[in-house]
C-alpha cells in the first residue's frame, strides 16, 4: 500500500514538473514506433537525392538503359517506402500526443467537477471553457507538433550534414553560412506571435464569456430592451477580436519569408562557387543537383529549432495555466469513510457559517434536531441564510464552526456519494440539460426508470398533458439549459426529477415558486403518500407551501428566530407574523 501511495506520488510529480516525460512514460509504444518510423523515414528522405545524382550522371555518361532502369526502380522502392513510413510516424504520433490531450482533458474536466462553487464564483465560465479547449489544444501543440519539428530537425542535421560534407566540404560551409540566422529570425516572429496570441485568446475568452452570458440572459435583455446595447457592446469587443486576430496574421505572415530566405541565400551562393567546379568537371551536374537538394533539406531543421522552441514556450504557458486550476484544492474534501444505510436522524449543532472575504456571519449558532418522517419547513426574509442552510447540509460549502451530524455522525465522516444520496437538493434555479425530456426527469437515477414512473412524476407536477402535445413527447430533445420550456415547466420537471429519486430526504429550496396551488397540492400529497419513512426540508417564502409541515424554523440575519410547530412559532416569531399579516389571514385561518 506504502509503495501504490509512493509511486502515484511521483507519478503525479513527474505529470507536474515533466509533463512530456511522463506521457513517454505511460505511453511508450505509440512514441517509440512515431520516433523509429521518423528516423526512417529522414534516412530514406536523405538517401533519395543521392539516387537522383547516380541517375543524372549515368544519364549524361550515356550509361546502357538497364543500369539506368534498376537506378530508377531503386528510386521508386526508396519514394514507396518513404510514403509508408511517413505515414507510419504520422499515425503513431498523432495517437501519442492525441493521448495526452485526452489525459489531461479529463483529468482536468473531473478536477473542475471537484471543486466547490467558491472556485466558480472567482472565475468566469467563458475562462473555464478556453481552458478545457483552447489551452488544452496549446499544450498538445507542444506534447506533440513542437516535439516532432524539434527531433525531426535534429534527426535532418545529424542526417544530411555529413553527407553533404561528403559531397563537398568547401560547398556545406560556404552555402550555409547564412541558415543559423534562420533559427534565431523564426524565434522572434514566434515570441511576437505568441505576444499577440496571448492578447487574442484573452479577447476570445471576453468575447465567449459575453456570448453566453447574453444568450442565457436574453429574456431579461429583451425585457428591459436592451438589444441595441448588447449588440453595441459586442461589436465592440468582437472589434477588439478582430484586431488582435489581425496583428496575430500580420506577424505570422513573416513566417514563410524568413523560411525562404535561407533557402534562397544558399541557393544564390551554391550558384556562384559551383560554376567554376561544373566547367572544369571537378563535380558532376548529378552532384550540383542533389547538393542543391540538400540545402533546402537543410532549411527545414533551422525553422523547426525556432519554431520547436517557441511553440514549447507557448504550450508550457498554457499548462501552467492549467497546473494552476488542477493544483487549486477543493474546499469540500471527502475524506469521510462511513456509508449510511438508513437515515435516522438529523441535526444542527450551533452551526456557524461565513462566506470567504466576508466578515458577517450569513448562519450564527444554529441548532434543530429532525427525525426521520418529520418534515421541516424554512422561512425567512431575504438573505437571512435559508439556502445557506441546505447547500451547508449537503457540503456545498466547508462548515467552519459547530457541527451537523446525521444519525449521530458528523457529516465530514461520511463519503460524498452518501451523504448526497441521503440529502436530495432542488436548488432554486431550475438547471435542465440538452437532452430529452426522460432522460431529464430520470437524470440522478442510475439505472434507466420505467416510463410508467416517469408518466406518474408528470402527472404528479401537472405536466402530462403539456408534454403529450410535444410531438416526440416524452422523447422531445430539450435546448440549451431548457430555454424552450417556460420558467413554471422547468421548475415542475427539476422537482419531478427529485420525487423520482425516492431520497430519504427531499430538500425543496424555494422550489414550488412557480407552481400553481393545485400543482402544489398534488406534489404535497405525492410527498405525504412517504411520509412514514422519508422526511422532507421545504425552503419557501409562501405560506401555502409550508402547511402540513410538523416543525418550522423562522430565520433572521443568519440567527434562529423562532422554531417549533406553526402555532409556537406563531406565537414567538415576529417575523412569521409580519409574513402571515403581508400574505393575508387566510391562509392563518386554513390552519
Amino acid at each position: 500500500m506504502q509503495n501504490q501511495a509512493k509511486n502515484k506520488k511521483t507519478a503525479e510529480s513527474t505529470f507536474y514538473n515533466h509533463p512530456i516525460w511522463f506521457y513517454i512514460r505511460h505511453n511508450p509504444r505509440p512514441f517509440v514506433l512515431g520516433m523509429t518510423f521518423l528516423i526512417i523515414t529522414n534516412s530514406l528522405d536523405a538517401v533519395y537525392p543521392l539516387v537522383m545524382k547516380t541517375a543524372i550522371d549515368q544519364i549524361e555518361g550515356l550509361v546502357p538503359m538497364t543500369e539506368i532502369t534498376r537506378t530508377c526502380l531503386i528510386f521508386l522502392a526508396i519514394m514507396s517506402s518513404l510514403a509508408l513510413t511517413r505515414y507510419s510516424w504520422r499515425t503513431y504520433f498523432g495517437k501519442f500526443h492525441t493521448y495526452a490531450a485526452e489525459h489531461i482533458r479529463q483529468k482536468l474536466f473531473n478536477h473542475l467537477t471537484s471543486l466547490g462553487p467558491n472556485f466558480f464564483h472567482k472565475n468566469q465560465v467563458g475562462e473555464l471553457m478556453s481552458l478545457l479547449t483552447n489551452d488544452v489544444q496549446s499544450f498538445r501543440q507542444a506534447v506533440g507538433p513542437a516535439l516532432l519539428v524539434l527531433a525531426d530537425g535534429f534527426i535532418i542535421i545529424l542526417v544530411v550534414l555529413p553527407i553533404m560534407i561528403s559531397l563537398n566540404w568547401s560547398w556545406t560551409w560556404k552555402t550555409l553560412i547564412f541558415l543559423p540566422m534562420v533559427p534565431l529570425l523564426i524565434w522572434k516572429v514566434m515570441g511576437l506571435i505568441n505576444k499577440n496570441y496571448k492578447i487574442q485568446q484573452e479577447k476570445f475568452s471576453e468575447l465567449t464569456s459575453l456570448v453566453q452570458e447574453t444568450i442565457g440572459g436574453i429574456r431579461v435583455i429583451k425585457g428591459f430592451s436592451q438589444e441595441d446595447h448588447r449588440t453595441a457592446v459586442f461589436n465592440k469587443i468582437s472589434a477588439s477580436f478582430e484586431h488582435a486576430c489581425n496583428k496575430v496574421a500580420k506577424v505570422d505572415s513573416l513566417f514563410m519569408p524568413v523560411m525562404e530566405f535561407g533557402v534562397t541565400s544558399g541557393s544564390v551562393i551554391l550558384l556562384f562557387i559551383a560554376k567554376e567546379d561544373l566547367y572544369t568537371g571537378a563535380v558532376t551536374i548529378g552532384t550540383f543537383v542533389a547538393f542543391h537538394r540538400y540545402i533546402q533539406k537543410m532549411v527545414w531543421p533551422m525553422t523547426a529549432l525556432g519554431m520547436g522552441f517557441s511553440n514549447f514556450q507557448k504550450g508550457y504557458a498554457s499548462f501552467e495555466r492549467i497546473k494552476k486550476v488542477l493544483l487549486t484544492e477543493s474546499d469540500i474534501y471527502d475524506v469521510g469513510t462511513t456509508v449510511i444505510s438508513k437515515f435516522e436522524t438529523l441535526e444542527f449543532r450551533n452551526v456557524s457559517f461565513k462566506y470567504k472575504n466576508c466578515e458577517v456571519y450569513a448562519l450564527k449558532d444554529i441548532s434543530f434536531k429532525l427525525r426521520a418522517g418529520e418534515s421541516l419547513g424554512i422561512m425567512g426574509p431575504v438573505g437571512s441564510g435559508k439556502t445557506t442552510l441546505v447547500n451547508l447540509l449537503t457540503r456545498l460549502y466547508p462548515l467552519e464552526e459547530g457541527q451537523i451530524l446525521v444519525n449521530g455522525i458528523p457529516i465530514e465522516n461520511i463519503t460524498l456519494d452518501c451523504l448526497r444520496s441521503l440529502f436530495l437538493l432542488i436548488p432554486q434555479e431550475a438547471f435542465l440539460f440538452s437532452e430529452s425530456l426522460k432522460d431529464n426527469v430520470t437524470f440522478g437515477l442510475s439505472e434507466p426508470a420505467h416510463l410508467d414512473t416517469v408518466l406518474r412524476m408528470a402527472d404528479v407536477v401537472d405536466l402530462t398533458d403539456e408534454i403529450n402535445a410535444l410531438p416526440l413527447k416524452f422523447d422531445s430533445q430539450l435546448g440549451e439549459r431548457g430555454v424552450n420550456l417556460s420558467g413554471g415547466q422547468k421548475q415542475r420537471l427539476t422537482i419531478a426529477r427529485g420525487l423520482i429519486m425516492q431520497t430519504p430526504v427531499l430538500i425543496l429550496d424555494d422550489s414550488l415558486s412557480a407552481v400553481d396551488t393545485r400543482t402544489e397540492k398534488a406534489i404535497e400529497n405525492e410527498l405525504a403518500k412517504t411520509t412514514a419513512t422519508f422526511s422532507r426540508i421545504i425552503v419557501a417564502h409562501r405560506l401555502s407551501s409550508l402547511k402540513t409541515v410538523d416543525h418550522l424554523l423562522i430565520l433572521k440575519d443568519g440567527h434562529k428566530e423562532a422554531w417549533g410547530t406553526y402555532e409556537e412559532v406563531l406565537q414567538s416569531s415576529p417575523t412569521f407574523q409580519k409574513i402571515i399579516h403581508f400574505q393575508g389571514t387566510e391562509t392563518h385561518s386554513e390552519q
